[in-house]
């Protein structure tokens, strides 16, 4: 077998204890060493190229409209840009890459999802960390390279070489043990990757200096797209992405001021002067065909690309673009058992209303609780280097008991959140406005601080012992909460910090204080931290949630702990059949367990997917789930049931996700100290989603 991109013939691979093994362990050991990390400092420019192509794409329409471009193909590229950033790295301070410039053929206003990293950009050969055991490795040639002497080896994937693999060539400097070229090609049924990669010795360590990912995509039928409805529309993209450094140093001094902000940042004249300030950094000129791409942009002009890629990118976060106004999709509809089936329409101005506030809010009813629920505020950005904001909010609303529900939803996951409430009939009414101030400090700790004054009343059968049942409830609260996303990458744009990248390691400390101010019932402190880790392993997912929290002083029974569980009353399995929460104790009814202190966690292994019936990507997860709490002074509560968890509860589950698309189920069962006599009685079966 033959790679296209080096020519090198695979030969028999090396046993695993052969000396070309020991070579590529040792080029794992000496990455960090070679890495210019271990620099105190450095900097340098980021010149990246990237362009879509297909040269036939046009002479396969018979459209009206391709006869208008039906030589594009021979005078322009689909799709062309380039960008230009500055990076700088100090081992005290950390990273910061500053775009200085950036073009893209055919965009009248900038697509800040373009910034985010490129596809298929590897810093280090991912398989010789990861995984060595899946490939097959061959010594073959000892050549020299500018004085330097380089081993050559040959890899290539052990399992499904023809359908679903990699293979190539990779060289090590023999004396420092770092990589200097990387090369081959990457296949599956989607797509086949062409890359190369090579490395530039600086004093004692090698920097990346330039990459190249070449991709060819399976044909695609975007007809739908370009709104062709008598001729298919095919088309067999590449995509190729061409990245080089310059200017690489490690002399420069850096101050905290050169780091302050996010990691990634917009320069204010970005968008100015492009051509002048990229033509510099580029290999080579550009060619006619790509000096064209920008000038004529004609596939852009002829159909409504960047309307509809502006229009499925704000779907995809759930907002619906209504001109200065984006419509909230995420909380149109849900559902629990004091609302019933709960509608909601509601909205935030966006960046061409206004670019320093904006203004937000909904109104909403339900099926089984008939009056009006809504809210209003306004956001004033007044550090939008830090994502500083001033928030007034004013707000008339109902929450399950011991349950914040955030109203306007800005992920997935707080949608999510709410199928923990489909079960819960035990509410109450909240009503008031609160001011706050919000501000990222650090680049990954986000803080609040906030003054909340609140009138609250219970929609259940409950009472205090020092006030009546219909008595309306007066909170006077000051807050402060931090949110700690260690691995989280933000882009600091003219309208406000965008995410880059999330991966779920949180942390967060929430501290609020109850004040007997402006007529309220109550003084009380209240600690809660939690911790949310995600660690990929060889098997497939861990997931840790560690939620725990501790009031001291007197409040309502709403304003402690509660509602842990989410699982349907019923005296048969069949009876109790649902839907599974998020972070929730499956086999626990939602009143069964209130706590003015507690520590719970949710462990989940989601093993990797595989073929199973009806799907191919089904997930195998196992769920261990335990909690343990008390509460100082459950008398002063009058409630139809009132229980605390002095005991340790457990649960297990097993889960067979995506059976039926996104659709599977999960069998649950209650163990340990609050074990039922009955086998029955600590089964619970439900329904699973994962379309989030």
């Amino acid at each position: 077998m033959f790679s296209q991109n080096s020519k090198v013939k695979y030969y028999l691979p090396g046993v695993p204890n052969s000396r070309v093994y020991k070579i590529l362990e040792k080029v794992r050991e000496k990455e960090k060493v070679n890495h210019p990390n271990v620099l105190n400092s450095y900097s340098y420019y980021l010149y990246t190229k990237f362009y879509i192509d297909d040269y036939n794409v046009m002479n396969r329409l018979k459209t009206t409209d391709s006869l208008k471009i039906s030589e594009f193909g021979k005078k322009e590229l689909i799709l062309l840009g380039e960008r230009v950033v500055k990076c700088s790295y100090d081992r005290r301070l950390g990273q910061k890459k500053e775009i200085m410039a950036d073009q893209v053929s055919g965009l009248k206003k900038p697509l800040y999802e373009l910034f985010e990293e490129p596809i298929f950009q590897e810093e280090f050969p991912k398989f010789i960390k990861d995984d060595l055991h899946s490939y097959n490795f061959k010594l073959i040639d000892s050549i020299t390279i500018e004085n330097k002497l380089n081993y050559v080896i040959s890899f290539g994937s052990k399992k499904n070489l023809l359908v679903n693999g990699s293979r190539g060539t990779i060289y090590i400097d023999a004396k420092s043990f770092a990589v200097v070229k990387y090369s081959g090609e990457e296949y599956n049924t989607n797509y086949t990757r062409y890359f190369e990669y090579k490395w530039k010795p600086f004093e004692d360590i090698w920097f990346l200096e330039n990459k190249t990912n070449k991709i060819k995509i399976s044909t695609i039928d975007v007809s739908k797209f370009f709104n062709i409805q008598d001729q298919k529309y095919l088309l067999t993209p590449w995509i190729v992405i061409e990245m080089n450094v310059s200017k690489f140093t490690s002399d420069k001094k850096f101050s905290y001021k050169d780091f302050k902000g996010y990691t990634h940042k917009l320069n204010k004249d970005y968008n100015k002067n492009t051509e002048s300030k990229i033509d510099s950094f580029r290999n080579d000129p550009l060619t006619q065909r790509e000096k064209n791409t920008y000038v004529y942009s004609t596939l852009f002009n002829t159909f409504s690309i960047e309307k509809n890629v502006r229009f499925l990118n704000s779907i995809k976060n759930g907002k619906l673009p209504l001109g200065k106004i984006d419509l909230n999709l995420l909380n149109l509809m849900n559902y629990n058992d004091f609302e019933g089936f709960r509608f909601q329409v509601g909205g935030k101005t966006n960046y061409s209303f206004n670019a320093n506030m904006s203004l937000h809010g909904y109104v909403a009813t339900g099926t089984k609780n008939t009056p009006v629920k809504g809210a209003l505020g306004i956001d004033l950005y007044v550090n939008k280097e830090n994502d500083g904001k001033i928030k007034f909010l004013g707000f008339s609303d109902v929450n399950p008991f011991s349950k914040h529900i955030e109203r306007y939803s800005k992920n997935m996951e707080q949608v999510k959140e709410e199928l923990n409430y489909i079960q819960n009939s035990i509410f109450y009414t909240r009503r008031g406005g609160e001011i706050s101030y919000e501000q990222d400090i650090l680049k990954n700790i986000t803080t609040s601080v906030k003054v909340d004054y609140e009138n609250q009343k219970s929609n259940y059968e409950y009472s205090h012992k020092y006030h009546s049942p219909s008595h309306r409830f007066n909170l006077f609260t000051t807050s402060l909460q931090i949110k700690y996303a260690p691995f989280a990458k933000y882009l600091q744009t003219p309208e406000g910090k965008m995410t880059l990248e999330d991966k779920p390691i949180y942390f967060y400390f929430d501290y609020i204080k109850g004040l007997k101010f402006m007529g309220a019932d109550f003084s009380y402190d209240r600690f809660d931290i939690a911790a949310h880790i995600l660690i990929k392993n060889p098997l497939g997912t861990s997931s840790m949630m560690l939620n725990s929290g501790y009031i001291s002083g007197k409040t309502t029974l709403w304003n402690n702990y509660g509602s842990f569980g989410d699982a349907k009353q019923g005296s048969s399995i069949w009876d109790r059949f649902s839907i599974k929460g998020l972070n929730s104790f499956e086999t626990l009814l939602p009143g069964d367990f209130y706590a003015d202190k507690y520590v719970a966690f949710f462990l989940n292994q989601t093993f990797k997917e595989f073929k199973f019936l009806f799907s191919r990507k089904t997930q195998l997860s196992l769920i261990y789930n335990g909690m343990i709490g008390n509460m100082k002074n459950k008398e002063i509560h009058t409630i139809a049931k009132i229980a605390v968890p002095n005991k340790y509860y457990q649960e297990v589950g097993l889960e067979l996700n995506k059976l039926i698309y996104y659709v599977g189920f999960g069998v649950y069962y209650r163990v340990g100290a609050y074990h039922q006599s009955t086998f029955d009685k600590n089964l619970f079966i439900k329904l699973t989603f994962n379309l989030f």
